[in-house]
């Protein structure tokens, strides 16, 4: 399947689900670095759709494949510093240009809730272009 097809006007195709997953651990791993090493650091907020289109706009530059292997990086580098965290750091913060207040230990929970959503939502969005 055409994993850069959309299902409708407006929405990601299963290839912009993915490229999303990455920048969202990317952002997730600055946040994660400045909460523990700084003392309650402001976290940028992001506009999610225009790094989807800016920086994964052409489909030949990279694969799924690409975007899975950083992804399983990164994500290994992110779990190997919680597991070695401390519960004090964990309850670290940092405050959120748009939901204020974020400790470690909830970005890291977000994330892992904000992978099943898009996951559920790269499955829908297959069914979706697959049936026609």
């Amino acid at each position: 399947p055409n994993l850069h097809v959309t299902p409708a006007e407006g929405e990601w195709s299963v290839f912009g689900c993915l490229a999303h997953a990455l920048d969202a651990e990317i952002v997730a791993s600055g946040r994660y670095r400045w909460i523990v090493a700084e003392r309650e650091p402001p976290l940028p907020g992001y506009d999610q759709d225009l790094w989807v289109r800016r920086l994964h706009a052409d489909p030949g530059a990279e694969t799924a494949v690409d975007l899975l292997a950083a992804l399983s990086a990164l994500r290994q580098a992110n779990l190997a510093m919680w597991h070695r965290s401390t519960d004090e750091e964990r309850a670290r913060f940092g405050v959120h240009a748009e939901r204020g207040p974020e400790s470690y230990d909830l970005t890291f929970r977000i994330i892992a809730g904000h992978d099943r959503f898009h996951l559920r939502q790269a499955r829908e969005t297959l069914d979706a272009v697959s049936s026609g």
